[in-house]
C-alpha cells in the first residue's frame, strides 16, 4: 500500500511540474511552427493566425532580408493583440536541412532566454521569453540579436510564433500567431540599390495617425490602401499623378478598430506591402 501511495505522490507531483511549466510563463523551444516543430496551441486552446492581432519580424538593419558573412543585425519581434497583458514567443533561424544557421545572441537578459529543441538530427536554438518578460498591455516587442553564417549556406528561414495571452493561470482564451522571413545571401552591394522602391509606414504599431512614406524614381501612377486582416478595405486613394521624389501621406486611424492591417501602395500597378498595428 505504501508503495502504491509513493507512486501516486510521484506522479502527482510530476503532473503539477508540467502544469507549472505551461502555465509559468517561461517559454518553451519546439513551439516556432518550422518543419517537425509545433506552435503554442500544442498547450494553449486555439487556432493560429485568426485573432485581429499578428507577429512581425523587422531588422533594421538588414536591407532587404539580405545578410553580409559575419555580420550581426538586431532582430525585433512584435507581437499585437488589443487589451492582452502578456506576451511570449518562438523564435529560430534554419537552414535548408533544418539546422541552425548563425548565432542567436540574447541582449535583453530580463526578457529573453535561449533554449534548444531536438529535430533529429539537429539541436536548435530558439530564443523565447522569460516568466514575466512581455508583461505589457496591447502589444510588446522582444529584441535580440542574429549573427550571420560566416560562410555563404544559401537561404536563411527565420521562424517566429507568437503568443498573446490573457495572463489568467490557464491555456484557454489566448491567441496564437505564426510568421516566417526567408534570408537571402547577399554576395555583393547592390549596384541598383538606389533604384528599388521602398516603402516605408510608421510609427508602427500606431495609435492615431501614420505615415506612409516612399520615393519615386519618376514620374508615376500612385493608388494606396488600408486593408484590414479579412480583406475589407478601410480606406484607399486611387489613380494620383505624382512627380519624382519623395512623398508622405497621412493615415487618420483613431475611429478605426485595433488589430493588424495591411498598407498597400501600387506604383505603376506593382504592389508593395507593409503590415501595420493599430493599438
Amino acid at each position: 500500500m505504501k508503495k502504491i501511495y509513493s507512486i501516486l505522490v510521484i506522479l502527482l507531483f510530476s503532473v503539477v511540474v508540467m502544469s507549472f511549466d505551461i502555465l509559468s510563463g517561461n517559454g518553451k523551444a519546439g513551439k516556432t511552427g518550422s518543419p517537425g516543430e509545433t506552435d503554442c496551441t500544442s498547450c494553449h486552446v486555439g487556432t493560429v493566425n485568426t485573432g485581429i492581432g499578428g507577429v512581425v519580424i523587422t531588422a533594421p538593419t538588414l536591407t532587404n532580408w539580405a545578410y553580409t558573412l559575419g555580420q550581426t543585425y538586431q532582430i525585433n519581434v512584435t507581437i499585437t493583440q488589443a487589451s492582452a497583458p502578456l506576451f511570449g514567443f518562438g523564435f529560430e533561424a534554419l537552414n535548408s536541412t533544418g539546422a541552425n544557421a548563425g548565432t542567436l545572441v540574447i541582449t535583453n537578459s530580463t526578457e529573453t532566454q535561449i533554449k534548444t529543441f531536438t529535430v533529429a538530427p539537429n539541436s536548435r536554438n530558439n530564443v523565447v521569453q522569460k516568466s514575466g518578460g512581455g508583461l505589457t498591455t496591447d502589444t510588446h516587442t522582444f529584441t535580440f540579436n542574429w549573427t550571420a553564417p560566416a560562410t555563404n549556406i544559401g537561404d536563411v528561414t527565420f521562424y517566429v510564433v507568437g503568443m498573446a495571452a490573457n495572463n489568467d493561470g490557464g491555456t484557454d482564451g489566448d491567441f496564437v500567431y505564426s510568421s516566417s522571413q526567408v534570408v537571402t545571401f547577399s554576395t555583393k552591394i547592390l549596384e541598383n540599390e538606389s533604384d528599388k522602391f521602398k516603402l516605408n509606414v510608421y510609427p508602427n504599431p500606431v495609435s492615431e495617425k501614420a505615415t506612409i512614406k516612399y520615393q519615386l524614381k519618376e514620374n508615376s501612377n500612385v493608388n494606396f490602401e488600408l486593408v484590414s486582416i479579412t480583406g475589407k478595405v478601410i480606406f484607399e486613394n486611387s489613380n494620383i499623378e505624382e512627380l519624382a521624389g519623395i512623398h508622405e501621406h497621412n493615415l487618420l486611424l483613431n475611429t478605426i478598430p485595433k488589430g493588424l492591417y495591411f498598407v498597400n501602395v501600387y506604383i505603376n500597378g506593382i504592389k508593395y506591402t507593409e503590415k501595420l498595428f493599430v493599438l
